[in-house]
């Protein structure tokens, strides 16, 4: 009976070492995947500044007047959609 108690006693102690370390590895991982997207995040926030940078007003303006040198339509240049189908 001795023998029973012990050996049950030995699988228990197995369980809970081996089942802690699961957990911890499962924790280790968790904190790898959580510093993973913390710095997706931050790079996720470095491209929105760049983006609020670069369209910017005062921005857009000097990327048109370098590369593409658009205008505005005038009023008068726009056509009616009545007119295109007549």
């Amino acid at each position: 009976m001795k023998i029973f108690f012990f050996s049950n006693y030995l699988v228990l102690i197995t369980m809970i070492i081996s089942t802690t370390l699961v957990v911890t590895n499962q924790n280790n991982q968790i904190k790898i995947v959580n510093q993973k997207l913390n710095n997706i995040d931050l790079e996720i926030e470095k491209l929105k500044t760049d983006l609020a940078y670069i369209s910017s007003p005062k921005k857009l303006k000097e990327i048109n007047n370098a590369e593409f040198r658009l205008i505005p339509i005038i009023q008068n240049n726009i056509i009616p959609l009545e007119k295109l189908y007549e």
